[in-house]
């Protein structure tokens, strides 16, 4: 059969916080959105806007309270959390505004992490992330701790880390809120390559040299939890 030129698609998504509860908010009205496979795809608008909570929907890292969520054709909305699970694992790559890097551990151990629930033996592990290492330029920084990494090395620690298990989709929270103008350039160099491979990348972002920058595919717009808008 072939495939969709959407890798994901979401129907009526409404994602409710604490409901029934003093503090209940609803950060998502109504959002029905599809994402191109093999492009870059853009979530615009301010913080509280709501499109941190479309991204953790759409990469299966919480489930919405009312609605639907294809990827890749399958509805994941209703799947139990050890499919949730493998789905994460091995069709997205996550890339954290704050990396989410154990600054103890060292660059390898880092990068490694997402293999480890898996079954492979420890040399394959090691020679993934020896071969993704390579790509970045940060091989020789194997055995150095995160902690002592600049910024720019920590950023590309996160994306080796992401790539790791060759995934279809990468998820990006505000990639570039750390990183300076020469850095962000770097970042969507790295991106524009990862959608040569026929990957797709999702970002969310309020920054304007991201998502007003040339290889953004499509950007769809949000504010107060709902769609302002898609081009």
């Amino acid at each position: 059969m072939e495939r969709s030129a959407y890798i994901i698609r979401t129907h009526h998504v409404k994602k409710v916080y604490n409901p029934g509860k003093p503090d209940e908010m609803t950060a998502l009205h109504d959002i029905s959105v599809e994402i191109e496979r093999g492009g870059i795809t853009v979530l615009q608008g301010p913080s509280g806007s709501g499109k941190t909570s479309l991204l953790s929907a759409i990469g299966c890292m919480s489930r919405p309270t009312e609605g639907k969520i294809f990827v890749d054709g399958k509805d994941v909305v209703k799947l139990p959390e050890r499919f949730l699970t493998e789905m994460r694992r091995n069709k997205f790559g996550f890339i954290f505004q704050q990396y989410h890097l154990i600054r103890s551990l060292s660059v390898l151990d880092n990068i490694v992490l997402p293999l480890c629930p898996t079954d492979l033996p420890p040399a394959e592990m090691k020679e993934r992330a020896l071969a993704v290492m390579d790509r970045f330029s940060i091989t020789e920084k194997k055995k150095m701790k995160v902690k002592f990494l600049s910024g720019g090395e920590q950023q590309r620690v996160a994306i080796a880390r992401a790539l790791i298990n060759n995934p279809d989709v990468i998820i990006a929270d505000e990639p570039t809120a750390h990183l300076d103008k020469k850095l962000a350039a770097e970042f969507m160099d790295i991106l524009a390559a990862l959608c040569g491979e026929n990957r797709t990348v999702v970002i969310a972002t309020h920054d304007a040299f991201v998502y007003e920058h040339s290889l953004v595919g499509k950007i769809i717009a949000m504010r107060d939890g709902r769609l302002a808008g898609a081009h």
